[in-house]
């Protein structure tokens, strides 16, 4: 498989990640440089949770489940990603060597394209233009992440203190 270059400009253009480079026809191009495309069947994993990763996913077409395994070994779907919604995944591997969080399972055939870390960080070293705004967006990306996890937690530790008093 392989996308046309107008087509992946587009694309990447929708991506809420790159909306600070989008309207740089110069940037967005070297962004489309490093993309790579990859095709998985339905009911295949892209990611593990657990792997070690060093590349990010854009939904190009098709949709995902996003998976957890629980401390007594069930799995449970966290989310459904569609390409129609402008998603990605895996973008952590972009900053850090940690292992995967979740696993990614298609539901359909889905084309995605796929950054590598190497070539992420190669990009933002030569061209900061590009690099700089679209780790902005990654760090507020976590940030808003941390502070729904810290609710999440809040909201636990609440419940649990009141189960607690009754």
């Amino acid at each position: 498989m392989s996308f046309s270059n107008e087509a992946v400009g587009t694309r990447l253009k929708q991506i809420p990640l790159f909306a600070a480079i989008k309207d740089s026809p110069e940037n967005l191009a070297r962004l489309q440089e490093i993309c790579k495309s990859r095709s998985v069947a339905s009911g295949h994993a892209v990611i593990a949770e657990g792997d070690v990763g060093s590349e990010m996913y854009i939904v190009y077409s098709g949709a995902v489940e996003i998976k957890k395994r629980t401390r007594a070994g069930d799995d449970y779907t966290v989310v459904v990603l569609r390409a129609q919604d402008n998603v990605f995944f895996g973008e952590l591997a972009l900053i850090d060597d940690d292992k995967r969080s979740a696993t990614v399972v298609t539901r359909e055939d889905s084309e995605f394209l796929v950054i590598e870390k190497r070539d992420f960080l190669a990009l933002g070293n030569n061209h900061p233009q590009i690099g700089l705004p679209i780790t902005r967006v990654l760090a507020q990306i976590l940030s808003s992440r941390l502070r729904k996890t810290t609710g999440d937690m809040l909201t636990i530790f609440d419940a649990l203190v009141q189960e607690l008093q009754s």
